[in-house]
C-alpha cells in the first residue's frame, strides 16, 4: 500500500479503534512521510473543508502514539494547530503552532519551522493579541525572504494585512497585501492570488474607494467559486455584504450575509457563524429592526467572549449599544459602549475607541444634553481625523453639526453640515446624507428659508424611498421607513405653516401604512421553506395543546410556544433576506384623483399625531381643511379606559344587571359624547352630513367613532363610517368595482366564552349563496387553508386574541390549532368580505408610521376587500342577532358599511347599550 493511500484510509476511518488499526497493519508506512502526507493533505482542504482537517489532527494523533520521531511530533502539533482554528479554538491553536515550530527549529529546519507561524498569527489575531501576531509574522517573513520562499511570504503578508486592518491601519494593511497580490499572480497561485483579491477589497471597502473595492470583490468571487473554495465564497460575500452596507444598499447587503451565515453554518465553522449572526444583527440594527438585532447581540456576544474574540465582542457591545439608543434604552446603551471601549482599549485601537465615544455622544443628543453632544462628539472627530476611516470621520462631524444647530448656532452649524453634505454624497454615505439634509432643512426653517428647507427635506425623503424600495419584505421595509420618519414630518409641517394643505396632506400619507400598500396592491405571498413550515407545525400542535392543559403545564407551554414564535419570526425574516424585490418608491395619489373617488356623499377624515397631541385634515370633494390641536392623545385615552370600564361592568355583571340597564347606558353615553366633543365637535362643520372615511392616528385606533354620542343620537344613525390605515389603502381596496359575494365560506368554533357561534353559522348558511361550513371539531387549520382562498365571503366566528407582546402572532383559535397573522401572510385570497365575528379581532398593534400590526393586516395583506371585526370582547347572543340583521341587508345589495349601519341602527332603535352593537366595524 502507498503511503497516500493509507493516509486516505486514515483520514476516513470513523474512530481511533479503526486508526490504530490501520496503522498495526502498515508499520513499515508509519513514518515522518506518511505524516507529511497528513499534512499535507490538510492544508490542501482546510479552507473547503474544515472537518477534514480535523480528520487529519485525529489521523497524526494516532501516528504519534505509535511513532515517537521528532519530526512526527512536530507534523502532529502543526495539524493540530490548523485543526483548533477551524473548530474556533484559538489559545489552543497557538499552543500547537507555537509548539510545531519550536520543535521544527530544533530539528535545524529554520525555513520550514517559519510556516507554522503564519497560521499562529491567525489565531493570535483572532484572540486580540496584535502585538504579538505582528511580531511573530514579521519574524516568519524574514526568515522566508531569506530562503526566497515568494508563496509563503505572501502568505504572511496577508496575515499582517489583516492584523494591521484591524487596528483601523488600512494604508499600512494595503501595503502589505498588494505585495502579497503581486507574490502571488507572479506564481500563478490562484488560490492565494483570490484571497489577496478578496483582502484587497475589504481595504479599499474600508479606505472608501468603492469602485475598486467592487472590482477585486468581483474578481475574487468569481476565482472561489471556479476552484470551490467554500470558505472564502462565504467570507467574500460576507465583505460584499458589509460594502453593500456601507453605501446604503440594505437589500443587497441582508441577502449577501445571509447566503455567507448559511454556508458557515454547513461548514461547521463556529467562529466565522459567529460573525456572520453579528453581521446581520448589524444590518437589522440599521434597518430599525431593534428587537431582533438585540436578540441576535444577547445571544452572540457571549459566544464571542467564549470563542475569545475579543475584537469582534466589543465591536457586538458597541452595536448593541448603537441599537439600545435607538431603541431609547439609554441605561443599556451606556453599559455596553462603556463595555465595549474597555475592551477596544486593551485591543489598543484609538480608532474604534473614538467611534464608540462618538456613540457616547449620540446618547447625549438623544437625552437633549446638547453641551455634552457636542464635547463627545468634537473628541471623537479629533481622533478619527487622524485615521484612515472617513466614514466615521463624516459621522462625527455630522453630530457636531447637529449638536451645534440645537444649540442655536445656525450659521456655524450649516456650515460644517454643508461640508459633511458633500463629502458624505462623495463617498457614498447615504444615509449619512439623508441625516444631513433634514438637518439643514431644519435650519432653513427656522432662519426663514422655506424654499430651501422643503429642497432639503424634499431630497431627504427622496434618500429614504431610494434605500427602502428594494428591501426585501414588509417587516425590513416598514422598520426602515420606522426610523426614517423625521423629514417627512418636518416637510409636513413645513407645509401647514406655509398654508400648503394639499401637499402637507400628501407627504403624510406618502409615510403612512406604506408597507401594508405595498402589501395590499402587490398581492404577493411570503415566501415558505423546509425550516418555517417545521416551524409552524409545531407550533400547531402547541397551540392546540395549550387549550387542553392546566396549572404548571401552561406555563411550561407558553414557554415553548414563546420560543418557537421568536424561531419562526428570525427564519421568516432570514426567508426574505434571500429574496429579491423591489416596491414602489412613493404614493401616486393625487388631490383631484382622491376627490373625484370620495365623492359628494363622502369626506376623508385623517387624524394627525404630533408630540401627543391629535389634529385632522378633512377631505371632500371640492376642499380641503386642516383643524389643528382639537385633543391631546392622553385626554383620549382616558375617556377610552373610562368607556371601556363601562363596557367591562355589562360584561362581567351578567343578569343582575339588567336593573341598572338605562343607569349602565347613560354612564356609557357619557364617555361616547365626551370623545364626540374632543373628537367630532371642532370638525363637524367641516364634513356637514356625509358618509365618512376616518383615518385613525396612533391611540385613536381604538375609538368606535360610529357610536360617537352628540348628545342626542350616534354618528351611526346619520352616516356610514368606514375605517382605513390610510388613504392610499382604501383606495386601493375600493380600486374595482365591487359586486355581490358568490359562494361563501364559513367557519365557527365555539367554547365557554363564545358558546353559541356554531347556531350562529347555521343560521348563516340558510342566508348565504352556496355556503360551505366547518363547525366544531371541523374547523381546523387545515380547512381554513383548503376551502378560505377560493371563497367571496369568509365569515369566521372563533375566539379572537390579540398579542400585544408579538402582534404577527395575533389570532384566531379552531379546533386543532389557531391561525395567526403570519399564515395569513403565506395564503392568497379573493374574499370580497371577511367577517371576524368574535372577540378583539380589530385590536391592532400600532407601529411607527401608522403600521398597524393585528389580524387586521393580515386579512388585508392576504386580499381581503372589507373585513368587519370587533373592538373588545362581544357578547355571542347580541352578536348572532346583528350578523343576521348584517347579512340579511348584504343581500339585498347594500354595500358593507350601509349593511352594518343598518344592522347596528336596529340595536339603537330598540334603545339596546352601546356594548351590544359597536364593537363591530368596517376597514374597506
Amino acid at each position: 500500500m502507498k503511503r497516500s493511500t493509507l493516509a486516505s484510509r486514515l483520514m476516513q476511518a470513523g474512530n481511533k479503534t479503526q486508526r490504530k488499526k490501520l496503522i498495526a497493519d502498515n508499520p513499515a508506512l508509519a513514518d515522518a512521510d506518511l505524516a507529511r502526507e497528513l499534512k499535507d493533505h490538510c492544508y490542501r482542504v482546510w479552507t473547503t473543508e474544515p472537518v477534514a482537517a480535523q480528520k487529519a489532527a485525529a489521523s497524526l494523533r494516532s501516528l504519534s502514539e505509535v511513532s515517537r520521531d521528532p519530526e512526527v511530533l512536530a507534523l502532529t502539533n502543526w495539524v493540530e494547530g490548523i485543526a483548533d482554528i477551524t473548530g474556533g479554538k484559538l489559545e489552543s491553536a497557538a499552543e500547537h503552532l507555537d509548539t510545531a515550530s519550536k520543535k521544527l527549529a530544533k530539528l535545524g529546519r529554520e525555513h520550514e519551522s517559519a510556516q507554522p507561524l503564519v497560521a499562529k498569527l491567525i489565531a493570535l489575531a483572532m484572540l486580540g493579541r496584535y502585538h504579538a501576531a505582528q511580531r511573530t509574522g514579521e519574524r516568519a517573513l524574514q526568515i522566508f525572504k531569506l530562503h526566497r520562499d515568494q508563496l509563503a511570504a505572501g502568505k504572511i503578508e496577508m496575515n499582517l494585512s489583516n492584523i494591521v486592518s484591524r487596528r483601523d491601519q488600512y494604508k499600512l494593511a494595503e501595503k502589505y497585501c498588494l505585495s502579497a497580490y503581486r507574490r502571488f499572480k507572479k506564481l500563478g497561485e490562484q488560490t492565494w492570488q483570490t484571497m489577496a483579491e478578496n483582502g484587497l477589497a475589504n481595504t479599499y471597502a474600508e479606505l472608501n474607494d468603492f469602485k475598486r473595492a467592487e472590482e477585486f470583490y468581483e474578481r475574487a468571487l468569481a476565482s472561489a467559486r471556479r476552484a470551490r473554495m467554500s470558505v472564502t465564497v462565504a467570507e467574500i460575500e460576507a465583505s460584499m455584504g458589509n460594502l453593500a452596507l456601507f453605501r446604503g444598499r440594505y437589500a443587497d447587503a441582508i441577502r449577501l450575509i445571509e447566503n455567507s451565515r448559511t454556508r458557515y453554518e454547513k461548514l461547521e465553522m463556529p467562529h466565522q457563524s459567529a460573525i456572520a449572526d453579528l453581521e446581520i444583527a448589524d444590518i437589522y440594527s440599521e434597518l430599525n429592526l431593534n428587537a431582533e438585532a438585540s436578540d441576535i447581540y444577547r445571544r452572540v456576544i457571549p459566544a464571542l467572549s467564549r470563542l475569545k474574540m475579543r475584537a469582534e465582542e466589543a465591536r457586538a457591545r458597541a452595536s448593541f449599544g448603537r441599537t439600545s439608543i435607538s431603541a431609547g434604552n439609554f441605561t443599556i446603551a451606556r453599559r455596553e459602549l462603556k463595555r465595549a471601549a474597555q475592551l477596544y482599549e486593551r485591543e489598543q485601537n484609538r480608532t474604534a475607541s473614538a467611534a464608540v465615544a462618538l456613540r457616547l455622544a449620540s446618547v447625549e443628543l438623544a437625552a437633549r444634553h446638547f453641551n455634552v453632544a457636542l464635547k463627545l462628539a468634537s473628541e471623537s472627530h479629533a481622533v478619527l481625523r487622524e485615521s484612515d476611516n472617513s466614514r466615521l470621520e463624516i459621522a462625527a462631524e455630522w453630530l457636531r453639526g447637529e449638536a451645534t444647530s440645537r444649540l442655536g448656532h445656525f450659521d456655524e452649524a450649516k456650515q460644517l453640515l454643508n461640508n459633511v453634505l458633500k463629502r458624505a454624497t462623495k463617498l457614498e454615505q447615504p444615509a449619512t446624507a439623508q441625516a444631513t439634509m433634514n438637518s439643514l432643512g431644519v435650519i432653513a426653517r427656522e432662519t426663514g428659508d422655506s424654499r430651501h428647507a422643503e429642497s432639503m427635506f424634499e431630497a431627504a425623503i427622496e434618500s429614504v424611498e431610494s434605500a427602502r424600495a428594494p428591501l426585501p419584505g414588509e417587516e425590513y421595509q416598514m422598520a426602515f421607513l420606522a426610523k426614517s420618519l423625521e423629514p417627512y414630518e418636518n416637510l409636513a409641517r413645513l407645509y401647514i405653516e406655509n398654508g400648503d394643505l394639499e401637499n402637507a396632506f400628501l407627504t403624510v400619507e406618502r409615510a403612512r401604512s406604506r408597507s401594508l400598500l405595498d402589501a395590499v396592491t402587490s398581492r404577493s405571498q411570503s415566501s415558505k421553506n423546509d425550516e418555517t413550515t417545521k416551524l409552524r407545525e409545531e407550533l400547531n400542535w402547541l397551540y392546540s395543546r395549550l387549550a387542553r392543559v392546566e396549572g404548571d403545564e401552561v406555563s411550561a407551554l407558553q414557554k415553548q410556544i414563546g420560543d418557537r414564535e421568536k424561531k419562526l419570526a428570525s427564519a421568516s425574516l432570514r426567508s426574505h433576506a434571500r429574496a429579491r424585490t423591489r416596491t414602489q418608491k412613493g404614493t401616486t395619489m393625487t388631490i383631484d384623483a382622491l376627490q373625484k373617488q370620495i365623492g359628494e356623499r363622502n369626506a376623508v377624515v385623517e387624524f394627525v399625531s404630533d408630540s401627543g397631541t391629535i389634529s385632522a385634515f378633512v377631505v371632500t370633494n371640492d376642499r380641503i381643511e386642516y383643524v389643528i390641536k382639537i385633543a391631546s392623545e392622553t385626554e383620549v385615552l382616558s375617556l377610552l379606559e373610562g368607556l371601556h370600564f363601562q363596557f367591562g361592568a355589562l360584561r362581567f355583571g351578567g343578569d343582575q344587571l339588567a336593573v341598572f340597564a338605562e343607569q349602565l347606558k347613560s354612564r356609557a353615553d357619557a364617555y361616547l359624547r365626551m370623545l364626540y366633543e374632543k373628537l367630532i365637535e371642532p370638525i363637524a362643520r367641516s364634513f356637514g352630513d356625509r358618509d365618512l372615511v376616518v383615518i385613525p392616528s396612533g391611540v385613536l385606533n381604538y375609538v368606535p367613532f360610529h357610536a360617537l354620542y352628540d348628545g342626542a343620537t350616534y354618528l351611526v344613525k346619520s352616516r356610514d363610517v368606514r375605517y382605513a390605515p390610510s388613504v392610499s389603502v382604501w383606495l386601493s381596496l375600493n380600486s374595482k368595482r365591487s359586486s355581490s359575494p358568490g359562494n361563501s365560506f364559513l367557519m365557527a368554533y365555539a367554547d365557554e366564552r363564545i358558546p353559541l357561534v356554531n347556531d350562529e353559522v347555521g343560521k348563516l348558511a340558510n342566508m348565504l349563496p352556496k355556503a360551505r361550513t366547518k363547525v366544531g371539531k371541523n374547523a381546523t387549520f387545515a380547512a381554513f387553508q383548503k376551502h378560505a382562498p377560493d371563497a367571496d365571503l369568509i365569515h369566521l366566528a372563533c375566539h379572537g386574541q390579540f398579542r400585544p407582546d408579538n402582534p404577527m402572532f395575533s389570532s384566531l383559535h379552531l379546533a386543532d390549532g389557531w391561525v395567526t397573522v403570519r399564515d395569513l401572510y403565506a395564503i392568497r385570497l379573493k374574499a370580497k368580505l371577511v367577517t371576524l365575528s368574535a372577540c378583539e379581532t380589530g385590536l391592532s398593534k400600532v407601529h411607527a408610521g401608522e403600521e398597524i400590526l393585528g389580524l387586521a393586516r393580515g386579512f388585508l395583506s392576504a386580499g381581503a376587500r372589507s373585513i368587519v371585526l370587533s373592538l373588545w370582547t362581544v357578547n355571542d347572543e347580541a352578536t348572532s342577532r346583528l350578523m343576521q340583521e348584517f347579512y340579511t341587508n348584504l343581500q339585498r345589495g347594500t354595500d358593507v358599511a350601509a349593511s352594518l349601519r343598518f344592522a347596528q341602527k336596529t340595536f339603537v332603535d330598540r334603545g339596546e347599550h352601546p356594548y351590544f352593537w359597536s364593537p363591530f366595524f368596517v376597514i374597506g
